[in-house]
Parts: structure tokens; C-alpha cells; sequence
């Protein structure tokens, strides 16, 4: 417990508590605008157990990104002033690790209390007539705290190895996608629980009966007995150990994976660091092998998988081929997965301008306005790489699933607006994580600009927002949408010299502040 006033103190001030409730509002928006479209009396018969079927989908989405980055914010105190070793002059290690393990299932515990308390606000102000099953809600409960505290064992053993805070995030989104991903698989395979991402659906007890004839949902207590609570007690002790013997083996600067930068060329064994590479502008020098290139080509990977699915698993009515295989491949890519991806583009590139003194060697090299531009130039290059790379897996899957047709002749339409729609985002997440020191948060915030993106667009009103430009470029799960293509240049031409033009005043008005 001395432990877990010390992390109390160590994160006061630092935003721990604004991402668990960021989670929070998170979800409890998506579901209010989810449940509010079910108000007639056949979805009000059974709104109890809709719930419960409903809310593991949104767990699988978006818990382990903010995860991911409560994690962060947990370590990288100790990886930024390198005080591991001091630590242990207070404190035993055990001491340091148990206290990190409490605080974050604390966390998490406060999550599941608070997403439990506004389900049952949902039950009471949109009036279910079903019963209240008590025992169906606790069990809902303690698999929603278990399954989040193992991704949360996860994150933490990753913060803890590496000094570098993006891998522990890019696992986040991942681990996110791939929470999506086994929930488009029958629960009858065992990959679904050996996968601790697939838990949340793995241990789901609530099956939708639908009649293709008739149309009518009925939403039925199904239990699975497929070891789902065993694996992840078994997965929660595992991961217990792996994290104490790792942590006790840990130095000041991480783990040491010396080891696995070694691979042979033509017999010869050689580092990562004897490969030469030729030289690149100064912004793309900073995002030379980091991990964020796995993250670009794991995330659209999986979004074009699941996309694919899901349409060859409902062609009878997904009739328009191309059309509807796009629809299916944006839908989740462009709303929840591509705005976080920009905001780890966005933090890496202030990254290095955050550590140490190394404001003060900026600022008396490079003027406000090209240091912004340049940023910007770097992050949209990156984020028109990612939008191609998710194009060409749609073309590729068309073929595969058998598509003879001619490719939608709006693509390149879609791709342009794309393309310059994410130059919004891109602004929006470097301005962020400039004001922001933390790498972690502006992620978050794109995470949850994502999601807020789609509750606006679907209202129509997708110019108040940055990120629901960028859906609305893509035409994201709608490529029939019709839009004012002047009205779309006006508003993202505004927002793009509003957000640099504060930029570039704040790195003129605001002082530089250094960590010596």
C-alpha cells in the first residue's frame, strides 16, 4: 500500500485518471448513440441482454488502446529521468512492481464500475421491459475486469522493457484490431481464447438468433463451457511471473534485446546499426527504424482481412461488389484505427524535440513556420503511404474474392479527398502532441476524435469536426455519399491553416520548457 501512494503521487497532475475516463466517456457515448437507434418495442423487450451482447465489441475496439496507454503514463516517468536505480534505493523491487500492478488494476476496476453503472442508466431511462438478470450482469462484469487486467499485465510488461513508449502503444492498437478480427470468427476455435485479445469475445454468453425471412433479432443466453475463464486465469498468473522476472532482471535503460538485432547477410552475422542506409531528410531520419512501420503494415493488414470476411461472409447482402468490399474495409480502419495511427506519426515526430534540452538547439536553428511545415510535409507523406498501402489491400482482396468487375471509377476521387482530408487530422495530432508532452495522450485523443468523428458524420454535420473529414474523404462504410466537394476544400483548407497558424504561434508566443 506505501507503494501505491508513492505511484499515486508519482502520477498527480500527469492525466493517469483523464484516460481511464476518457474510456469511459468513450464508450458510454458510442453506446447511448447505439442504443437510442433500438427504441421500438421489440428492442426494448429484450434491451437487458441486448447490452451484454453488444458491449464486448466495444471493449474488444477500444479498451486495449487506452490500456496501452495507461501503461505509458505508469512508466515512462521512470524511462525519461532514468530513475529505475533510484527507486531502488526507497523501494524494494517487488515493492515498485506489485505497486504498478494494484495501481493499474484499480484502473481498471474503476473502468468496469463505471461502464456497469451506465448500462444500468441505459436500462432505466430508455424504459426495458425485460427483466434485470443480476447474475447475467455480474458475470459480464467479472469477465470485463479479468480480461482488461490481463491486457493491461500485457502493456505493462512491454512498458517495462522498452524505454521506447511506441511500442507499447502500436501493441495497443494491434492488440485492438486484433480484438475486432476474432470476433468475426466462430467461437468454437481455440484461437479465440489462446489470443488474450479474443477473451472478450471467447467469454461472451449472449448468441443473436437472426431470421433472414423475417428479419426479427432475438438475442439468447448461450454458454459456450469453452475454458475461456480458466485460460484467462491461466494467462493472469503466467503473465504475473513473466512480468516479476522480468522486471528483476531489467536495468536503468530497459531490457537488453541486443541479441535480436543481429540477423546474417551472405553467412555474415551483423547489427541493425552496421547496415547502411542512405541519407534522408531530418524529419524521416527521426522515424528510422522505430516500430512504427510495423504498426503501418500490421493495422491496414488486418483491416483489409476482416473487410474481406465480412464480406464474403454476407454477400447475399453485400450485392454491390466493389462498392460494398470498400464499405466493409473502411468501415473500422478509417474511424478507429487510422486517426490513432496519425497520432503515433504525430508524437514520434516531437518526440525527440520533448527529450532533454533540445528546444533550446531547435529554436535557434529553424524558424516556427518551417519546423511546423516541415513536420506536417513528413506526417502526411506517411499517412498518404498508409491510406495507398490500405488501397492496394482492397484491390488485392477484389481479387481474391473473385471480383471480375471494373474497380469503382470514384476511387481516385476517394483517394485524393483521403488523402487530403488526413492533412486535418495531421495538423490536429502535431498540434496536440506539441502542447502535449506526454507521447501517449494525443494518441488517446485521436482514438476518441475517431469515434466522435462517426457519431458526427452520421448526423451529417462532418465539417465540424477534423477527423470526420477525413472518413468523409474516404467515404468510409459509405462510398455513395454524396458531398459538396467545394464545401469539403473550404473546410478542410480552413482547418488546416487554422491549426498550423496556432502552431506556429505557440512556438512563438509560449516558452520553451526544457527537462534538464
Amino acid at each position: 500500500m506505501r507503494g501505491l501512494f508513492l505511484e499515486l503521487r508519482k502520477t498527480k497532475r500527469r492525466g493517469v485518471w483523464l484516460v481511464v475516463s476518457g474510456l469511459i466517456l468513450m464508450q458510454f457515448l458510442w453506446a447511448m448513440w447505439a442504443f437510442s437507434d433500438s427504441l421500438e418495442a421489440e428492442d426494448l423487450a429484450q434491451g437487458w441482454i441486448r447490452q451484454i451482447y453488444m458491449m464486448p465489441l466495444l471493449n474488444a475496439i477500444l479498451t486495449p488502446t487506452f490500456i496501452s496507454v495507461l501503461a505509458s503514463r505508469l512508466t515512462d516517468m521512470e524511462h525519461k529521468g532514468n530513475t529505475w536505480k533510484m527507486l531502488e534505493t526507497f523501494q524494494s523491487r517487488n515493492s515498485i512492481y506489485f505497486a504498478k500492478l494494484l495501481y493499474g488494476f484499480v484502473c481498471v476496476l474503476i473502468f468496469a464500475v463505471s461502464q456497469l453503472g451506465f448500462l444500468i442508466f441505459f436500462g432505466e431511462h430508455f424504459g426495458y421491459t425485460d427483466s434485470f438478470d443480476l447474475w447475467a450482469y455480474a458475470r459480464y462484469f467479472a469477465v470485463t475486469v479479468t480480461v482488461s487486467f490481463l491486457i493491461y499485465l500485457i502493456h505493462l510488461i512491454l512498458a517495462f522493457a522498452f524505454t521506447n513508449q511506441a511500442v507499447t502503444l502500436c501493441a495497443g492498437l494491434l492488440g485492438s484490431m486484433c480484438g475486432l478480427f476474432l470476433m468475426y470468427l466462430p467461437p468454437s476455435l481455440i484461437i479465440n481464447r489462446l489470443i488474450p485479445w479474443g477473451l472478450y469475445g471467447a467469454s461472451s454468453f449472449v448468441w443473436m438468433d437472426w431470421d433472414p425471412d423475417t428479419r426479427v433479432i432475438k438475442y439468447k443466453y448461450y454458454f459456450q463451457h469453452n475454458g475461456a475463464e480458466i485460460i484467462t486465469a491461466v494467462w493472469i498468473v503466467l503473465l504475473l511471473a513473466i512480468g516479476w522476472v522480468l522486471f528483476n532482471k531489467m536495468e536503468t535503460e530497459g531490457l537488453n534485446f541486443s541479441g535480436i538485432t543481429r540477423f546474417r547477410i551472405f553467412g555474415q552475422r551483423r547489427r541493425l546499426s552496421q547496415i547502411k542506409i542512405p541519407r534522408l531528410p531530418v524529419e524521416f531520419i527521426k522515424v528510422k527504424r522505430t516500430p512504427i512501420w510495423l504498426a503501418f503494415l500490421i493495422l491496414p493488414s488486418i483491416s483489409a482481412v476482416i473487410g474481406s470476411m465480412n464480406y464474403m461472409n454476407n454477400q447475399e447482402i453485400l450485392k454491390n461488389a466493389w462498392y460494398s468490399l470498400w464499405s466493409q474495409h473502411t468501415l473500422f480502419f478509417a474511424f478507429f484505427f487510422l486517426p490513432p495511427l496519425i497520432g503515433i506519426y504525430a508524437s514520434y515526430l516531437w518526440r525527440l524535440e520533448h527529450n532533454g534540452t533540445n528546444w533550446n538547439t531547435v529554436m535557434t536553428l529553424v524558424s516556427p513556420f518551417r519546423l511546423v511545415l516541415s513536420k506536417l510535409c513528413t506526417c502526411v507523406v506517411m499517412t498518404a503511404a498508409t491510406i495507398i498501402f490500405m488501397i492496394c489491400l482492397y484491390v488485392l482482396c477484389g481479387f481474391i474474392c473473385g471480383l471480375s468487375l471494373p474497380l469503382p471509377k470514384e476511387l481516385c476521387e476517394w483517394t485524393i479527398c483521403g488523402i487530403f482530408g488526413s492533412i486535418v487530422v495531421c495538423s490536429m495530432q502535431l498540434f496536440l502532441s506539441l502542447v502535449i508532452r506526454s507521447f501517449a495522450v494525443p494518441i488517446a485523443i485521436g482514438l476518441a476524435g475517431g469515434v466522435v468523428g462517426l457519431v458526427i458524420t452520421s448526423k451529417g454535420l462532418y465539417y465540424l469536426l477534423p477527423y470526420s473529414l477525413l472518413s468523409v474523404g474516404l467515404r468510409a462504410n459509405n462510398p455513395w455519399r454524396v458531398i459538396d466537394l467545394w464545401q469539403f476544400a473550404d473546410w478542410t483548407t480552413l482547418f488546416i491553416i487554422v491549426i498550423n497558424a496556432l502552431s506556429i504561434l505557440y512556438l512563438k508566443r509560449q516558452d520553451v520548457k526544457t527537462h534538464g
